[in-house]
């Protein structure tokens, strides 16, 4: 005895939608229907800009005030640097140059001159590494 395919057994997925809509007739749309379809995607689509926007806004916020709390960071560092620059340049004045004018007999009208230069040579020199690298490693 052969089994006989039921539409349930249908290979082709549409067969079943086939079918039924050869049996029934789809029922008619309401007056205004596209109108209203396309009014909805249109304010479906608003709002979903709307919330990329807000979001947008609330992430440029946030970056901007991590970029004003990293510039205040910055001046604050900076003026750290100066500040111990121009404490250590003291200090090394005040006990170097007495040291060496007692064991070396240095002048310290050219060497007071000199030492400045050097500090700041070396301090502009830090900096440059700091925020450059080193020049034959670029």
């Amino acid at each position: 005895m052969k089994i006989q395919p039921t539409a349930l057994d249908d290979p082709l997925p549409g067969g079943l939608d086939a079918a039924f809509g050869g049996a029934l007739a789809p029922p008619p749309l309401p007056e205004g229907f596209h109108e209203r379809l396309q009014a909805a995607w249109r304010a479906l689509a608003a709002e979903d800009l709307a919330r990329q926007r807000r979001t947008l806004e609330a992430e440029h916020a946030r970056e901007l005030e991590a970029l004003q709390r990293g510039y205040v960071r910055l001046k604050r560092d900076t003026l750290a640097l100066v500040l111990a620059v121009a404490f250590t340049a003291g200090v090394v004045v005040a006990w170097g140059l007495p040291w060496l004018r007692a064991t070396h007999g240095v002048d310290l009208s050219s060497l007071a001159p000199l030492l400045a230069v050097g500090i700041g040579m070396a301090a502009g020199a830090l900096a440059w590494v700091d925020r450059f690298g080193l020049p034959w490693r670029r």
